[in-house]
């Protein structure tokens, strides 16, 4: 056996072949651990590549639903500028419109280079083209050139812009979650293949197992998606695509008569969202899910369709007999539920409710639109009736609702062009006959139908977001109308409850007196007792910052079923305004008498000066003064009339039967 020479004693003494073959298998080793690291990590880069492939098709579904909403945020705001003139629907379109940009930039960064090239072109022209318009239109808007706004808004142009940008939006998406998709499968079929090249390189157990949990993952991911794509994230209840999805599968069922489509609209919402934010506003819409839930059964399916709209499929039910009609009954239930406070975290409690509309199923009822459109008309004739009420789709609501969206049309138009007026009824001193001041009252002479009745279309106005316009514009007009009269008469003028959620209420006032020079001291404020109930912190504050002003509040309608001493003790109230139910029935009952003898020494007790409403007779009105009341209103004295019919009543020394002619 061959030996190293001595001077290499110092190493092993032993035979060269073993020698060799001990750095080969060394060497071998050391090559299968890096391939089995450089595997192991190369793997591991895949997987979480794969992973982050499909959080990017996660958030593509989120953002599609994002741009469409801010896209048709920027198109109504633009468009409700155009229709009132108001400067808010301006701001709403700045605020939406870098989110907007935002979300498309997002979208962009996660497409492919071609996709990204393809959204810069004529969508990103039409796009941009788009923008300017809808500012254009805001301009004049801003400039009171409503017309021109319209004009621009409803034209061709506008109109093709918006097919070619909004075909070019969904042709961006569906490439966007195609290649975000296709990119995921991609990824994920090399973390397999390289995880199997793992398993080849000794550590296959291990290797499968992290293949095994990558794949599950990636199913979850997968899942995840699908969920974005069908549950609304605020609520965790279907959205609109789930509800229509799992509500076509219902009504491909065989037909039962249980089956039917509840609209469920949130009444004073808007007022949560002004008076306490947004964030207070998700969270009312959480907790209106969760008491929805409460009332649903297993087979019928509840939704958010978006804002404060909620849907109710209702399916067969079998566990329960029921006495009528089912939906009937469950409508009765969620006006029930949803007419309880709702305390929010921060301990604040506050009030909505909610209109109805229900579309029950018919044999030959297969097309889920036509149930929509149904539970749609059921749920105006609701709004219609007042709100917090339910009603049943009947085919003459057709008619009804047809007539409904034209008053609505003309009422939009008449703000515009100040065709609804103001006519002034007398405020007289009981005890002198002097008129004291005027009640401002709006009146709509519609060149078809006559004159409208102020509770056909005031409702409408609240319920449009229009109220606070056009009781701004009224006032500007009175103003102006009334400023010439003597300076102890006093202008009356009554404001929603709307209106006293109105954050921006006193400023609104305030501009219209700096406009029209009026003394603020000869402008009162008629609330009624109503507008105190959902928050009488809001109340509180709304009603001093008027009162900073210098304006004079009333309580109007006073003892018509919400009365509270906390509220004249709590309030800056200055006058208390007995409601007409009691007056008129003073003389036949003696029950009205005597309510109306406390509220008068109630407020003499309180330094509060009382106004009598509806007095149409000589004797009501003597025994009012034997009361001691103040101030008396009603046909005795004078009917609603133009301004210029008050100069008469003006030049009265004394002001009943007589004047009340000259009014009329």
């Amino acid at each position: 056996m061959l030996k190293l020479p001595t001077r290499f004693s110092f190493l092993p003494s032993r035979p060269v072949p073993a020698i060799f073959g001990r750095l080969l298998l060394v060497g071998v080793s050391l090559a299968a651990v890096s391939l089995i690291a450089w595997l192991g990590w190369s793997g591991q880069q895949a997987r979480d590549e794969a992973r982050s492939a499909s959080q990017h098709a996660i958030r593509v579904a989120e953002l599609r639903g994002t741009i469409a909403y801010l896209d048709e945020w920027m198109t109504q705001s633009a468009r409700l500028a155009a229709a009132s003139g108001e400067h808010r629907w301006a701001d709403r379109f700045d605020e939406a419109a870098p989110k907007l940009n935002a979300a498309l930039a997002e979208a962009a960064g996660l497409a492919s280079p071609e996709t990204r090239t393809a959204m810069a072109g004529t969508t990103g022209e039409a796009h941009r083209d788009l923008v300017t318009m809808e500012r254009r239109a805001l301009a004049l808007a801003a400039a009171d050139d409503l017309a021109s706004a319209r004009t621009l808004l409803d034209g061709p142009e506008f109109a093709y812009l918006k097919d070619v940008y909004a075909s070019g939006v969904e042709i961006f998406g569906q490439n966007l979650a195609t290649y975000t998709e296709t990119r995921t499968e991609l990824l994920n079929d090399r973390a397999w293949r390289e995880a199997m090249g793992l398993a080849l390189a000794v550590l296959a157990v291990v290797s499968a197992g992290l293949s095994i949990r990558g794949r599950v993952r990636h199913a979850r991911d997968l899942g995840r998606v699908a969920t974005v794509a069908l549950i609304d994230t605020l609520t965790d209840l279907p959205n609109r695509r789930g509800f229509y999805e799992a509500a076509a599968s219902l009504l491909a069922e065989p037909f039962d008569e249980e089956n039917a489509l509840l609209l469920i609209d949130l009444d004073r919402f808007k007022t949560v969202n002004d008076a306490h934010g947004h964030p207070a506003g998700d969270e009312v819409l959480k907790l209106v899910a969760s008491r929805l839930r409460g009332i649903v059964r297993g087979g019928d399916i509840v939704a958010r369709l978006g804002g404060d709209e909620f849907a109710l499929m209702l399916g067969t039910d079998r566990g329960v007999a029921w006495t009528g009609s089912r939906s009937e009954a469950v409508a009765a239930r969620i006006l029930a539920a949803l007419a309880e406070p709702f305390v929010l975290e921060d301990g604040t409690a506050v009030r909505i409710g909610a209109s109805v509309g229900i579309a029950p199923r018919d044999v030959d009822c297969k097309v889920l639109s036509d149930l929509i459109h149904r539970a749609d008309v059921a749920l105006s004739r609701a709004k219609a009736g007042g709100r917090h009420c339910f009603r049943v789709f009947e085919p003459a609501m057709e008619a009804k609702v047809r007539a409904r969206a034209l008053l609505e049309r003309d009422l939009r138009l008449a703000i515009v062009e100040d065709a609804i007026v103001p006519h002034y009824q007398p405020l007289v001193d009981l005890r002198t006959g002097a008129m004291v001041g005027v009640e401002m009252l709006a009146r709509w002479p519609h060149p078809l139908h006559g004159m409208v009745p102020p509770d056909a279309f005031i409702p409408i106005a609240e319920e449009l977001g229009l109220i606070g316009h056009m009781t701004e514009r009224l006032l500007a007009r009175a103003c102006r109308e009334t400023a010439g009269w003597p300076g102890d008469v006093t202008i009356a003028c009554n404001l929603s409850p709307l209106q006293l959620a109105d954050s921006g209420l006193s400023l609104a006032i305030q501009e219209v007196l700096e406009r029209t020079g009026f003394p603020p001291h000869r402008l009162e404020l008629e609330i009624t007792e109503s507008a105190l109930v959902g928050d009488l912190d809001l109340a509180r504050a709304s009603l001093g910052q008027l009162k900073a002003i210098g304006v004079r509040l009333a309580l109007d309608d006073f003892g018509t079923g919400y009365s509270s001493l906390r509220h004249l003790q709590t309030l800056p109230f200055d006058k208390i305004k007995i409601d007409r139910s009691f007056v008129a029935a003073m003389s036949d009952n003696a029950e009205s008498g005597k309510i109306v003898a406390a509220v008068v020494g109630l407020g003499h007790s309180l330094g509060l000066s009382t106004v009598a409403e509806g007095i149409e007779t000589e004797a009501i009105a003597g025994l009012l003064r034997t009361l001691g009341c103040d101030i008396g209103q009603g046909w005795l004295f004078g009917k609603p009339v133009p301004a210029h019919r008050i100069a008469a009543l003006l030049g009265a020394e004394q002001l009943g039967p007589d004047a009340a002619a000259v009014a009329a």
